[in-house]
């Protein structure tokens, strides 16, 4: 391994640990080892290090001594790539969607400071996103009934495909069992919850075409970039009711 990709796998390491510190009202030293995976003298050189960097990490001292941080202490800033940060903003407003009154206070001040945190040039793009994203009404009776959850194989390969703006080819099975081959160009995500469609540029057709993720078997990100299309037509293929995120 360089000496990079060690830094970066410690710096990687410290995050997860300050995480689990966290998370926890009390723990060991060797429990901790354990779950990171590093021998017991390595932990206690990153708990030394995490305290240098000002985290208030209190305990009892020897091998087996007990670990807790400062009471009252939180992590802070975390640091989110911009998949994490929009796949975070995201679950907070499929929440809010939901409706509960007991949690809408606090998911509009998180989501308002999420958004906030980020770098101009960052927070930009993000919101460029944010923009292709519609939140519609809860899906019919009789789409549910033949919903069955996408593979993360797939959503992770369409997500990457439609941040990137780049082509993709995807099999795709009907709503008759007929199964096909399409180039396509995603230009907007559509949530009736819990079903997600992808509002597309169909190659083949030369149209738009949704797709119901859930029934799109295989997808393959290709290496050709597309650019964005006037959005009307898309969001007229959708419920007028239908909001960006």
């Amino acid at each position: 391994m360089s000496s990079d990709q060690s830094r970066e796998s410690r710096v990687l390491r410290l995050d997860r640990l300050k995480a689990l510190l966290a998370e926890r009202d009390y723990t060991t030293a060797a429990d901790l080892a354990a779950e990171l995976g590093v021998s017991t003298r390595t932990l206690h050189r990153d708990l030394a290090l995490l305290r240098e960097m000002g985290v208030p990490i209190e305990g009892d001292r020897g091998t087996g001594g007990g670990l807790h941080l400062e009471s009252g202490w939180s992590l802070g800033r975390v640091h989110l790539n911009e998949s994490e940060a929009l796949g975070l903003l995201l679950s907070l407003t499929i929440a809010e969607k939901v409706g509960s009154p007991l949690l809408l206070d606090d998911l509009r001040s998180i989501t308002r400071k999420v958004a906030a945190a980020f770098a101009p040039a960052q927070a930009r793009r993000i919101l460029a996103l944010r923009r292709r994203i519609l939140i519609g009404q809860t899906a019919s009776v009789q789409v549910l009934a033949s919903y069955t959850s996408p593979r993360a194989a797939v959503t992770k390969e369409l997500l990457d495909s439609f941040t990137r703006c780049r082509t993709a080819l995807v099999r795709y099975e009907d709503g008759h069992s007929a199964v096909t081959e399409r180039e396509i160009e995603i230009q907007f995500l559509y949530y009736n919850m819990p079903v997600w469609y992808a509002l597309t540029w169909d190659r083949l057709r030369d149209a738009i075409r949704s797709f119901r993720i859930d029934r799109i078997q295989d997808i393959q990100a290709l290496s050709t970039e597309f650019r964005l299309r006037p959005p009307a037509p898309f969001l007229a293929a959708g419920e007028e009711t239908a909001r960006a995120m």
